[in-house]
């Protein structure tokens, strides 16, 4: 989502006219923008992007501790297979 700066209408002799347009205008731009915002943060915080971002940050960490596991295993045996060479 992008946030565009409104630039404020240059200095002119203004009518009522003008400034109801203005205001009209200013609200339809409102009006957008929170809808884009309330789709957004629904997409933000549906179930499936919660249960996602909790299984991914549980295969991620069991993933970490697998790699310790086998590191472990790894150095036990290069431990041991040096230590029956003497």
């Amino acid at each position: 989502m992008e946030i565009v700066p409104t630039s404020a209408p240059k200095k002119r002799k203004t009518s009522f006219d003008d400034l109801i347009g203005y205001k009209a205008e200013l609200k339809s731009q409102i009006s957008n923008q929170k809808q884009q915002i309330s789709v957004s943060g629904q997409k933000m915080f549906s179930w499936e992007s919660v249960a996602g971002y909790v299984l991914g940050t549980i295969q991620r960490n069991m993933s970490i501790a697998d790699g310790v596991v086998i590191g472990m295993k790894l150095v036990q045996t290069v431990k041991n297979f040096f230590s029956k060479k003497k």
